[in-house]
């Protein structure tokens, strides 16, 4: 029997030392349906689910910025860990600081960026622009702005009491989006720009004699507006004898009148803000500004000085703080002031024990008398037991201290060395009655 149960041990002990072979299969990340092995990006896929989430980052962790249904197709221009990484489809935006963009022309829905590594952030409609923290990239200012890549795109649909502005996704902002939902449909087709081949007789066309007018000459195939006029007939000719009559200029309109003065005004805040706060001003422009904005025919004018009070509302607020700041500062100042001058009368009241050796109370010596010839008095502390000996260096410090006894001192002087005595001797110079 006992043969047996040592057996059925052993074969126990032996399975458990014996490594279990079974493993669980490694989670494999979704991909993209159909996708060719040797996929070059981009690619065009299709969204296969309904109410699928864009996102700002590679995860659900990242907030929301919009939903996508079935049919819906998208440009993928990367994917990883289950995640493609998309071109902002219709309706996506961003967000830029609206100190770093400048309206150019005024009025109008483009801005240029105005300084450098000016951050773009992912736009969402669940999340606050100043709480977006999904950057997509950052944006330089262009000096030349001679095309259209150096402008954001505001949109039309502008929160009010913003510090950013809703702009166009720009060039190298990308969203998110789950791989899960998503089929290939083939490469990106980028469209072959069509060529319009020159008119058969654009060689036959004779220069026009130089000018003897010193403006610039007006071209009747234009309108005032600078649009093109309706096109002559193809078998009507210009007379050359007819004298090319100069158009009218274009009226003066409170608008553009009312624009030239927000430029300015504009440069003067920017003059302002290069100043020391303490010295920058802002109420004069504030009350021109007001008054266009107020003035119902300056149009665009009108949006313009907007912007620009909402900048100086920025500058004044900074330049109040400041002062909030420093009146601060002045009044702690003043306070730390007043409380070392009272921890100053506090530390003159007390005892100066500075230049004191011991402080006791002042007894005389029974066994140091005048009969030996070596006359001491006793230091005691509040529990009676002897700090030292006390012995005159002078006549005038033997009668203070003749004076002193039973008093609480203070005593300085010279240590005197006697390796006979068992209590310190000093030979005082400094007696003081303490408190």
């Amino acid at each position: 029997m006992y043969s047996a149960k040592m057996l059925l041990c052993a074969i126990l002990l032996v399975s458990l030392m014996v490594p279990c072979t079974a493993t669980a299969a490694p989670e494999v990340a979704p991909q993209v349906a159909g996708k060719p092995a040797d996929v070059q990006f981009p690619f065009v896929a299709q969204v296969t689910g309904d109410n699928v989430y864009l996102r700002s980052g590679k995860g659900q962790l990242y907030y929301q910025c919009g939903k996508m249904s079935v049919g819906d197709t998208v440009t993928v221009v990367e994917d990883a860990d289950g995640w493609s990484k998309i071109v902002p489809p219709d309706g996506s935006y961003s967000w830029i600081a609206k100190d770093y963009v400048k309206i150019s022309p005024p009025g109008s829905n483009k801005g240029v960026v105005t300084g450098e590594n000016v951050r773009v952030w992912a736009g969402s409609d669940f999340i606050e622009a100043s709480r977006s923290d999904s950057m997509q990239v950052k944006l330089n200012q262009n000096k030349d702005q001679i095309d259209d890549d150096d402008f954001v795109e505001l949109l039309s649909d502008q929160p009010q009491n913003s510090t950013f502005y809703k702009i166009k996704p720009p060039a190298g902002a990308y969203l998110w989006i789950s791989s899960e939902y998503l089929k290939y449909t083939g490469p990106l087709v980028h469209k072959t720009p069509v060529t319009v081949p020159l008119r058969p007789d654009v060689n036959d066309v004779q220069p026009l004699p130089p000018s003897s007018e010193t403006s610039a000459p007006a071209f009747k195939n234009l309108t005032p507006e600078g649009q093109p006029a309706e096109a002559a007939a193809p078998d009507q000719k210009p007379d050359a004898n007819e004298a090319v009559k100069p158009e009218p200029p274009k009226p003066v309109t409170k608008e553009s009148e009312y624009l030239k003065q927000c430029y300015a005004l504009s440069a003067k805040i920017d003059e302002e803000a290069q100043k020391p706060l303490n010295k920058q001003a802002y109420a004069d422009i504030r009350t021109s500004l007001e008054a266009i904005k107020a003035d119902a025919e300056a149009g665009k004018a009108a949006a313009y000085s907007q912007i620009l009070l909402e900048r100086i509302v920025r500058y004044e607020l900074a330049i109040s703080v400041t002062g909030i700041l420093n009146q601060q500062d002045k009044t702690l100042a003043a306070a730390k002031e007043n409380i070392q001058k009272t921890h100053q009368a506090q530390i003159d009241k007390l005892p100066k024990e500075v230049n004191f050796i011991f402080t006791g109370t002042l007894k005389p010596s029974h066994v140091y008398t005048d009969k030996t010839g070596q006359k001491r008095y006793l230091l005691l502390d509040p529990a009676g037991k002897a700090l030292c000996y006390a012995t005159a260096s002078s006549a005038e410090t033997a009668a203070k201290l003749e004076q002193m006894i039973n008093t609480k001192v203070g005593i300085g002087g010279n240590v005197i060395n006697n390796p006979k005595s068992l209590v310190t001797v000093v030979s005082v110079t400094v007696v003081e009655a303490m408190p």
